[in-house]
């Protein structure tokens, strides 16, 4: 019993004894030697593979799995050996029968203009494959059925692909001979043809219009990338320099536009604005750092876009290092000053203190503004919004104000009573409790009229943490209220039975029933009387 080896040939796989696979491994390795060394020897060596396969394949039976020697001698004979062929001997071109039965048809790729059909009909039957083209056009221009029957040869008919194929095509022995004759032709006509495309005129016209075109295409590529970084340099120099001009105007000049719908005035100099929430000594270092801080990145940036523009280098990296120190150390200064100044608002306190409005000539309380208050105020203040919160500056004796809130409730005793509630912030909660102790806030009673001021001062050198005073008038059951139109100033969402607005809650009597604060009598100005 002979052993067996598993081989793959060709991309089939065989079960050969052991003495046929010897004898085939030195026909395969003489072939090597033959064609490894030439520049087409590995197509050669594959293509005489795949035709030993053929040959091999087709010894094999229901009754005989297994390739032997025979059967390698057998193939060596219709393959010949490789040492019958030298390299560089001229050879006789093989004669090309016509129509036989060693013929196969296929489909001609190398001489095709569609699918290869007519020129594999023309090789098959050994005639020119105009011939066939011609038949098919006629067809077409009859009944239209040159078409289809063009589609479906072109489905039937195998396209010739390998060596071995072609060979077959045209009636030649598929020896390794031809093989080799065939596939170096093969070469040799691809090398051809590439040199005549490279030496003719079209091809040389064609290389010098594709040159002119993406030359042109990168010209204009290089002017809009250069008009872009122009138009984004003078965007840079625009921008830099009135964000630089209005960060000047408003830490150093005391008139600006600068913000006009965050302030509530025509103009306003942020060191006034510092000075509400930190002390004097404190304002200059911020002012310093927050120049430094916005003005470094904007410099730069006008400087970038000046580079853009005229397109110069310039050895600047230890001024801009120099900057980048400098504006790092400015960021890291404001964050300090803002975690040290944060502390002042870590805890917050209320105090409340409660007056009772007595000897009242009727049951009717009549509340206005101060108006001589407001009028000192206004002569020239500086004023900001934060959540809802005005805090006013006073330019004239650097004073903090704010508004207070008024409000209505129903009140549980037979007195009027008048709550001055009073919240602040500060770095403990007592003193939390003693900066909203400290909170200024006038009003003064005369019979039947309440005077009430429309601001709150902090004491002098006090900085704002959040300061905050609420009204709360407890009206009795029965009592009536009148409200002056100025009251408006401060009244804050005052509840009623009606839905009424602050606004058109002035000029009117309303009375405290069980069921909350209702429209009494008809308007009229007393205060007029």
């Amino acid at each position: 019993m002979k052993k067996t080896i598993k081989i793959n040939l060709g991309g089939i796989i065989f079960h050969i004894d052991e003495d046929a696979y010897e004898k085939l491994k030195e026909y395969l390795n003489a072939l090597t030697v033959k064609f490894g060394h030439l520049e087409e020897g590995d197509e050669i060596i594959s293509d005489i593979e795949s035709r030993i396969a053929e040959i091999l394949q087709s010894e094999i039976k229901d009754e005989k799995q297994v390739i032997d020697i025979q059967d390698i001698d057998k193939m060596k004979e219709i393959m010949g050996e490789p040492e019958d062929y030298y390299e560089g001997e001229q050879e006789e071109e093989p004669v090309t029968v016509k129509f036989k039965a060693g013929k196969r048809l296929y489909r001609d790729p190398d001489n095709s203009i569609l699918g290869g059909v007519c020129s594999g009909l023309g090789t098959y039957f050994g005639v020119d494959p105009i011939w066939f083209r011609a038949l098919f056009i006629i067809l077409l221009l009859g009944y239209g059925s040159g078409v289809l029957l063009y589609l479906i040869l072109w489905i039937i008919i195998p396209k010739a692909e390998t060596t071995a194929q072609k060979l077959e095509m045209r009636g030649e022995n598929i020896t390794i001979q031809n093989i080799e004759r065939s596939v170096k032709k093969e070469y040799q006509n691809v090398r051809e043809n590439f040199r005549k495309i490279k030496d003719s005129k079209g091809y040389r016209r064609s290389k010098d219009a594709f040159y002119d075109v993406f030359h042109g295409i990168g010209n204009v590529l290089v002017i809009f990338l250069k008009i872009i970084l122009m138009i984004i340099g003078i965007s840079f120099i625009i921008t830099g320099f009135f964000t630089l001009l209005g960060l000047i105007s408003l830490f150093l000049l005391k008139h600006t536009f600068f913000l006009p719908d965050f302030m509530d005035m025509e103009y306003f100099y942020f060191p006034d604005m510092l000075k509400i929430f930190t002390h004097g000594n404190n304002v200059t270092f911020i002012i310093i750092t927050l120049i430094l801080a916005i003005g470094i990145p904007l410099l730069a940036l006008i400087y970038g876009g000046i580079k853009l523009v005229f397109r110069f280098k310039a050895n600047d990296r230890v001024i801009g290092l120099t900057a980048f120190v400098i504006w790092l150390l400015s960021v890291i200064s404001l964050f300090a000053i803002s975690a040290i100044e944060g502390i002042n608002f870590a805890e917050d306190a209320k105090v409340k203190n409660t007056f009772r409005i007595t000897g009242l000539p009727s049951d009717t309380l009549y509340l206005k503004i101060n108006e001589h208050s407001i009028k000192l105020v206004e002569s020239d203040r500086f004023f900001i919004e934060i959540e809802n919160v005005g805090i006013y500056l006073d330019k004239t004796t650097n004073e903090i104000f704010g508004k207070p809130e008024f409000d209505i409730r129903k009140g549980e005793s037979e007195i009027i009573e008048l709550e001055v509630r009073k919240r602040s912030n500060g770095s403990t909660y007592k003193s939390a409790a003693e900066n909203a102790r400290s909170l200024i806030y006038n009003w003064v009673q005369k019979d039947s009229l309440l005077i009430l001021d429309p601001y709150f001062r902090l004491p002098e050198g006090e900085q704002w943490r959040i300061p905050h005073v609420k009204l709360m008038l407890n009206l009795p059951v029965g009592k009536v209220v009148y409200f002056d139109k100025s009251m408006t100033e401060i009244m804050y969402d005052v509840d009623n039975t009606l839905d009424t607005y602050d606004y058109d809650m002035v000029g009117k009597k309303w009375i405290m029933k069980n069921e909350g604060l209702t429209l009494f009598g008809f308007s009229h100005n007393p205060l007029s009387e």
